[in-house]
């Protein structure tokens, strides 16, 4: 079932030229390469509370992947995927500069997979247009541990740059049809990883699932940034990937889908791209 859903977003658009990054199914499968998709001709929606994707545009792609894969494996996808709750099909992390050189792939990709009566999950980061605002603003860009230190300056630019990128993604979803929704905020809640050393950084300690819910039971694709906040509404930074891991934590999808332009994740200490991932480790 992984394999073929692999291979319908691979077939159904080319996604990254560059590469895109691991999928693993919860609590542990082998990770592979993945290639969402863009899908032929995309019918604008009227922006009422849907009950489901669109029954004969839903037939269309049915019929579609007929003829990309089996009868037998068609079916088994559709059956398998159509049966879980909407939630819990899959997170996916999307790097930043995904969203600024693939933003139309991205979200013809997304696009594809919520007409088939499916709702990613989306945390995006925006490392790379963040490092530019800092440049243009000649705030140096510092690291330690390889986590970025967040002073207020820094923070005030990061929360700017987030919810810039989150627009150009919901936008670029809604212009395709596909009802989205920006949330920039309300789901990870987090204490400071150690204040001194990286100033606002967080590691969360709970994620507030009702929000994207919410979001999902609304017919919109959440659409989240992983800045989180402390329990006395202090803003910081969290990076996306563990972002995304603490969501998939608590809402147990699937999936987590990690796109980025690395081709993949890659093991700190040996350099070695991981191959497969339990997000109980």
């Amino acid at each position: 079932v992984a394999r073929l859903c692999y291979c319908i977003m691979l077939r159904a658009s080319r996604f990254l030229k560059k590469g895109a990054g691991a999928i693993a199914r919860t609590p542990a499968v082998a990770a592979s390469a993945a290639s969402p998709s863009s899908h032929s001709r995309i019918q604008t929606r009227m922006y009422s509370y849907p009950s489901g994707p669109d029954t004969s545009e839903k037939e269309t792609i049915v019929k579609l992947l007929y003829n990309i894969g089996s009868k037998k494996e068609v079916e088994q996808y559709l059956g398998h995927f159509s049966s879980v709750e909407s939630q819990k099909f899959a997170v996916i992390k999307v790097g930043g500069a995904v969203i600024s050189d693939d933003l139309a792939t991205l979200a013809s990709a997304l696009t594809f997979l919520n007409r088939v009566g499916l709702y990613p999950i989306v945390v995006h980061g925006a490392g790379p247009q963040l490092n530019k605002r800092l440049e243009a603003a000649n705030i140096e860009a510092r690291y330690e541990d390889g986590i970025r230190i967040t002073d207020g300056p820094t923070l005030a630019i990061a929360r700017e740059v987030f919810a810039s990128e989150n627009r150009k993604l919901v936008e670029a979803l809604e212009r395709l049809g596909t009802r989205a929704r920006p949330i920039t905020g309300g789901v990870f809640v987090a204490d400071y990883l150690n204040k001194e050393k990286y100033d606002r950084v967080g590691k969360i300690v709970r994620v507030n699932r009702e929000v994207v819910e919410s979001s999902i039971r609304a017919g919109c694709l959440p659409i989240l940034t992983s800045l989180a906040e402390t329990p006395e509404g202090q803003i910081l930074n969290v990076n996306a990937d563990i972002a995304a891991g603490e969501l998939a934590r608590v809402l147990e999808p699937l999936k987590i889908v990690y796109l980025n332009e690395k081709n993949g994740l890659y093991h700190g200490t040996t350099g070695k791209r991981i191959e497969t991932i339990h997000l109980d480790e």
